[in-house]
């Protein structure tokens, strides 16, 4: 794969990694199924996209999961990807975009037997549900159509309220039981116990806390709490009604599980015990007997399904910056850090990144919709999906179910982080059912379409 597909002064290559499966590839009427990979090893979003697996045998598809540059194994200058930024200019969402219309070129005309004229359909979830979109839009030529499941299109500036976020998560507690009321009351019995000798033991002892994460000193309840309102995001994006580990294992409806103890904790001590529940079953996954919060013999979960170095946190530092922030109390429990400017961003970015040559220049805040757009207006045949339990829906090309021309815009009251790229589930709901069977009657016309165009070129 070229390094840089805009110029023509650089002739160096990398090998760009990619899973394909053509059990059900039809060579008379079939199609490709392709994944525009994330950030992070390719496995792992295919093995969580059973969607594209479950509908392939009714499309006859051929699957195709490609890795994004830069991450999983797919690094241009191996062991020194990362190393300055000459070597890490190259890592951009156009240059992965560049990456997906070359393989899939590739894969047409001499990977799969029979394939030159057969349409692809692009998918993607998150960032990957971002890339399918702007694939559409930059590449209609190969791809008919995309489902850009959960894509934050519009978490930008200037565009969605930077606090969305922070909002919809609250708003996903707060509907499982956790009241804003209950939360801060929670938070103040933790504090006032650990402002005692007893009260500190009463934690430890009852949150079951391992040596090396008991409370010592009064500021270190502010840690438990801290703790707590660290995962919330991450149980609320994860809000399946099943067992899964997408993220970390974590058992069905999550957000409701860890918000039990809120609905009739009462005294100090219940209050005081209600955040145990979401910090063990996120941190204490591996059922150890005590919970390991700080020390150095704790193993925390992942916080994404993986990547290399710091390969999105420099997207955020470039072209991908999204200035999420939290309001605080009384409207959140959040630390408030609101607004999230691009000043506060870039001297982030330039304390984590001065020593490799980090500039102001490399800081474009705005490049996203000067390159993209924002509303699509000559896009076609896009779905954007969308669950209100997820706190990134706040940043969906639109809030409601809706549509302009062709495309979509689909949201599920119940439903969280792209679950309808999911495979099929005895315990999914009722809406996810019936969003999927929109999904595939759009597929089946965009792949309809663009066989009747072949035909009619063809004769």
């Amino acid at each position: 794969m070229p390094i840089d597909h805009f110029s023509f002064g650089n002739s160096k290559t990398f090998k760009l990694r990619y899973l394909i499966n053509t059990d059900h590839f039809n060579k008379i009427n079939g199609s490709i199924f392709f994944y525009t990979g994330n950030e992070g090893n390719i496995e792992a979003f295919a093995q969580h996209t059973g969607f594209m697996w479950d509908i392939a045998p009714q499309f006859g598809a051929a699957i195709v999961f490609a890795e994004h540059r830069y991450y999983g194994e797919s690094l241009p200058f191996g062991n020194g990807t990362y190393s300055n930024i000459s070597t890490m200019a190259y890592l951009s969402s156009e240059q992965a975009l560049g990456d997906f219309a070359v393989l899939i070129k590739y894969l047409k005309e001499k990977r799969i037997n029979n394939a030159t004229r057969k349409p692809v359909v692009s998918f993607g979830g998150s960032y990957g549900g971002m890339l399918t979109a702007w694939m559409r839009i930059k590449y209609p030529h190969l791809i008919v159509g995309g489902l850009a499941s959960s894509a934050p299109v519009h978490y930008f500036e200037n565009v969605t309220s930077g606090h969305s976020y922070f909002d919809i998560t609250i708003r996903t507690f707060e509907n499982s039981g956790c009241k804003l009321k209950s939360l801060f009351a929670s938070f103040d019995a933790i504090k006032k116990l650990s402002n005692t000798t007893n009260g500190r033991k009463f934690l430890n002892k009852n949150y079951h806390l391992s040596l090396s994460s008991q409370i010592i000193n009064s500021s270190q309840g502010q840690d438990l709490i801290d703790y707590f309102t660290g995962i919330m995001d991450t149980l609320a994006t994860v809000d399946y009604p099943y067992p899964t580990n997408f993220i970390t294992p974590l058992p069905g409806w999550p957000v409701k599980k860890a918000c039990e103890p809120f609905i009739n904790a009462k005294t100090t001590e219940e209050l005081a015990l209600a955040l145990y529940n979401g910090l063990n079953l996120y941190y204490n996954y591996n059922n150890l007997k005590y919970l390991c919060l700080w020390g150095d013999d704790c193993i925390s979960p992942p916080y994404s399904l993986g990547n290399n170095g710091d390969g999105w946190y420099w997207q955020t530092c470039t072209e991908m910056f999204q200035p999420l922030c939290a309001r605080g109390p009384p409207f959140d429990p959040f630390d408030k850090w609101c607004p999230y400017l691009n000043e506060d961003k870039f001297n982030d970015c330039n304390q984590s990144y001065y020593n490799v040559g980090y500039t102001k220049e490399l800081f474009r805040p705005t490049w996203i919709f000067n390159n993209y757009g924002i509303e699509y207006p000559t896009a076609t045949n896009i779905i954007f999906s969308n669950g209100k339990l997820d706190p990134w829906s706040g940043g969906g090309w639109r809030q409601t179910t809706t549509n302009v021309g062709s495309l979509y815009s689909y949201v599920v009251e119940d439903s969280a982080h792209h679950y309808d790229l999911r495979g099929v589930h005895p315990l999914d709901t009722q809406s996810i059912k019936e969003l999927r069977n929109k999904e595939k009657m759009h597929i089946h016309q965009w792949i309809t379409e663009a066989n009747n165009i072949a035909n009619n070129i063809n004769e």
